[in-house]
């Protein structure tokens, strides 16, 4: 794993020791194993040495492909003054959010309550007993532009509880009050609008987003513009709901963002995949780290793009952002990796950038002024030291049609042999829900086989290292060790990415695990009076509070998708037990959607889902794989009926499912047994005779 801080020496000259962070698992939490400062992970040591001494905790939280977590790890962590001064008056204890969502959800809470902002690095300083009193991002190595100094702060802080504790420790009760959140009871009322309420409803949601729009470049909002999937998912699948006007808004909304954002330098034009986000509103210049979950919540998007716009592009983002997942992002055993860094050889952005002169040694001059032109390079640069990040623009004109494919594959050789950003390699579950459920998806839709092998084999890895023997999950892994209890969004994500593999194969393992997954999830996280799932089980004693976080953030909300994955289990199994708590929960949140509708997309995306009873169209096949080839297409054709498809090979007519039982081919061809709720048509072959409303 490149990135990990090898040991170096004290001032001086003696080998420098391991902190307390080496019994550790995650990339971002080795890197800084040999830093002066001495760092703990969370948990029992570090906390119970706060209160024996009496100290304060400062908490630092970050991740691996964190840009400025580096940089204040470079500027103050790595210097032996500040170090000296923090380990004689502190406990220090560093956390990685990907790993401690929970810690990081809570203690982010207060950060912007402190400041009215948050980010990362996140800095915040604890009492003993785990309440917050101050907090920031990132802090510079010493005072400049009204930032004070990360030292000074640290002497800052350190001065006043010496002098002033009680005041302190009271302003920190009363924040750490404030971070609860006590959602009311939900309405015992089943109000869960239809017809035309629910046309109001998602007219409503089209218009609040319609007035943060940005029209020349797609997005919503100033920049940094991020690719909130989920505004753009609900807007496609709310259609046949929508008015005729409001349709066409949410439409030329998505196009234009899908588009824009697969043009721009926020798409990585030679390798697949999204960076991040984009600095500027254009999605022309990214910040550089590629995280797993921007893959499977984009694919996913674009994926839908495909089905309701039908263009050919959006495939193509989709096949080249799925390769680039098995070709650099899959562990050997089958699992995704988390992400890339933003930085190589300690510049962000040096591996995707180019210059002419670059081009041209790897193309020649040829190709090198075609590849100028079609993918924006200029002379002066468009990103730093006259270098240039790739776009997606129009070829020139008399091109061999070749060129593009040729191209590519020889800047994508080239670049293969710069030195690549540093690879965090640890497993997340969540983060693996997510890419099981894109590849399933693209697997089944595209009828590229090789996606859903892919799925199901991230799907085994998990089943196998991270599942416990007592039926619950852990949430992260690497080298052999799996650490951390999973959260909500492990079990809702993983669900719903087992339920899409479900429909892409038809194999009854993956329904079965979901149902299992859906079991704990309702067991240990719903809350049956609030109808909102807990974000964590509550099992952990050192978190201050149990939240509860409904609203979308950089990825769906996990409430959503536990509400979704109940929602889908009740459509496959008919079983009231998972529509009961799903309609519960919807109806909990219908006051806050009406209220900001721009928080809650997953959320709004499932009132067209929960509104009528769900349509299943199972097609079994001869065990021919091609078989199934003119169902595929008829069933994710824009235009084709709204259902949930799933497909099976071979047929199994023994199976004790009712989607599959007594179901057999017709004249040994692909056939289809559509039902909405427990009403079913006659089979079908031919998708020239499926019933129109």
């Amino acid at each position: 794993m490149s990135g990990i801080q090898q040991p170096g020496n004290t001032e001086d000259g003696r080998p420098r020791p391991a902190n307390h962070l080496a019994g550790e698992i995650s990339p971002y939490l080795l890197q800084h194993l040999y830093n002066p400062l001495d760092w703990y992970p969370w948990g029992d040591a570090a906390l119970a040495r706060s209160r024996e001494l009496d100290r304060p905790i400062f908490l630092s939280i970050g991740y691996s492909s964190c840009h400025w977590c580096h940089v204040m790890e470079r500027e103050s962590f790595e210097n032996e003054l500040v170090a000296a001064f923090l380990n004689q008056h502190f406990v220090s204890i560093k956390v990685d959010r990907e790993e401690r969502p929970d810690l990081d959800d809570l203690y982010m809470s207060a950060v912007q309550k402190m400041t009215g902002s948050g980010g990362w690095p996140m800095t915040v300083f604890l009492t003993p007993d785990l309440q917050p009193f101050y907090g920031g991002t990132y802090f510079p190595p010493s005072s400049r532009h009204g930032r004070p100094g990360f030292l000074d702060l640290a002497r800052g802080i350190e001065q006043a509880w010496r002098e002033r504790r009680s005041e302190i420790e009271e302003t920190a009760q009363q924040l750490s009050e404030a971070l609860k959140l006590d959602l009311p009871e939900a309405p015992e009322e089943d109000v869960l609008p239809t017809g035309t309420a629910l046309t109001e409803l998602m007219d409503e949601g089209v218009r609040a987003y319609a007035s943060e729009f940005e029209p020349e470049w797609g997005g919503f909002g100033p920049a940094p513009k991020f690719p909130r999937t989920d505004d753009l998912r609900w807007m496609l699948e709310a259609q046949p709901w929508l008015s005729d006007h409001q349709a066409e808004s949410a439409r030329s909304m998505v196009d234009h963002t899908l588009i824009n954002m697969a043009a721009g330098g926020m798409y990585d034009q030679i390798g697949g995949g999204f960076a991040r986000y984009s600095v500027d509103e254009k999605w022309w210049v990214p910040h550089f780290e590629k995280m797993l979950y921007d893959q499977g919540t984009l694919i996913t998007t674009y994926l839908d793009g495909w089905r309701h716009l039908a263009k050919p592009r959006y495939a193509e983002v989709v096949r080249q952002s799925c390769d680039y997942l098995l070709r650099e992002r899959q562990d050997p055993g089958g699992a995704f990796w988390a992400a890339t860094d933003a930085d190589s050889e300690g510049v962000e952005g040096k591996f995707f950038a180019w210059t002419p002169g670059q081009l041209t040694e790897a193309l020649g001059e040829e190709q090198a002024a075609y590849a100028a032109v079609r993918y924006g390079v200029t002379k002066e640069g468009t990103f730093e030291h006259g270098s240039s990040v790739l776009r997606d623009l129009e070829a020139p004109a008399d091109t061999p049609a070749t060129w593009k494919e040729e191209v590519r594959a020889k800047l994508y050789a080239v670049r293969a042999k710069r030195i690549p950003p540093g690879n965090d390699d640890k497993i997340l579950t969540a983060w693996n829900g997510l890419a099981i459920d894109a590849l399933a998806q693209a697997g089944r839709i595209l009828g590229e086989a090789r996606y859903t092998e892919a799925a199901q084999d991230a799907a085994n890895f998990l089943l196998q290292e991270l599942r416990q023997s007592d039926g619950g999950w852990k949430r992260s892994w690497r080298t052999g060790r799996a650490r951390h209890r999973a959260v909500l969004e492990d079990y809702a994500y993983l669900c719903r990415g087992l339920l899409a593999l479900f429909q892409g194969t038809g194999d009854e393992c993956w329904l079965t695990t979901a149902i299992e997954l859906g079991e704990v999830m309702l067991r240990v996280f719903w809350d049956q009076p609030s109808g909102v799932f807990f974000d964590t089980d509550g099992q952990d004693p050192t978190v201050l509070h149990r939240l509860q976080s409904p609203w979308d953030g950089a990825t769906p909300s996990p409430n959503a998708v536990a509400i979704e994955s109940l929602l889908l289990l009740h459509a496959f199994t008919l079983n009231e037990s998972w529509r009961t708590p799903a309609r519960r929960g919807l109806n909990a949140m219908l006051s806050s959607i009406r209220r900001t509708p721009r928080a809650f997309a997953a959320t709004l995306r499932l009132l067209t889902f929960a509104s009528e009873d769900p349509c299943v169209a199972v097609v079994v096949g001869n065990g021919n794989p091609t078989s199934l080839d003119h169902w595929r297409d008829f069933l994710h054709n824009p235009g084709a009926p709204r259902t949930l498809p799933v497909f099976r090979v071979q047929a199994n007519p023994n199976s004790s499912l009712g989607l599959f039982a007594n179901r057999k081919t017709v004249g040994n061809q692909a056939t289809l047994y559509f039902c909405k709720g427990a009403q079913c048509h006659a089979p079908l072959t031919d998708p020239a005779d499926f019933p129109r409303a």
